[in-house]
C-alpha cells in the first residue's frame, strides 16, 4: 500500500506564484474567496454547480450505529450533513485519457 498524496492549501498557493508570479498573500484571498462562495452557495441551495469543473451537493445522514473496529464496541453516530462531490464530464475524460 502506497502513502496517499495530499495537497495542501499552501502547496497550491506556492504552485500559483511559481506559474502566475502573483504574491502568495493575493492568492490566498483569491483561494479564500473561491472557497467562500462554494460555502454560500452550499448553505443557500444545497447545490452548488461549476460549469466544465464538476457539482458539490449536501447529503443528510441518518443517524445510525457504529462499530469501532478494534474493540467491537457499538456507538451511536449522530444524523449529519456532508458534502460530496461530482466531478463533471470535462474531468473525467481529462483524467481518464
Amino acid at each position: 500500500m502506497t502513502k496517499r498524496e495530499n495537497i495542501s492549501k499552501n502547496d497550491i498557493l506556492k504552485n500559483i506564484k511559481y506559474h502566475q508570479g502573483f504574491p502568495v498573500s493575493y492568492s490566498e484571498k483569491i483561494f479564500d474567496y473561491i472557497f467562500d462562495i462554494i460555502i454560500e452557495g452550499l448553505k443557500r441551495d444545497g447545490k452548488l454547480k461549476i460549469s466544465g469543473f464538476g457539482t458539490f451537493k449536501i447529503l443528510n445522514k441518518n443517524s445510525r450505529i457504529g462499530r469501532n473496529p478494534k474493540t467491537k464496541e457499538k456507538h451511536q453516530i449522530s444524523s449529519r450533513k456532508v458534502v460530496v462531490f461530482s466531478p463533471s464530464l470535462k474531468v473525467k475524460k481529462k483524467i481518464n485519457g
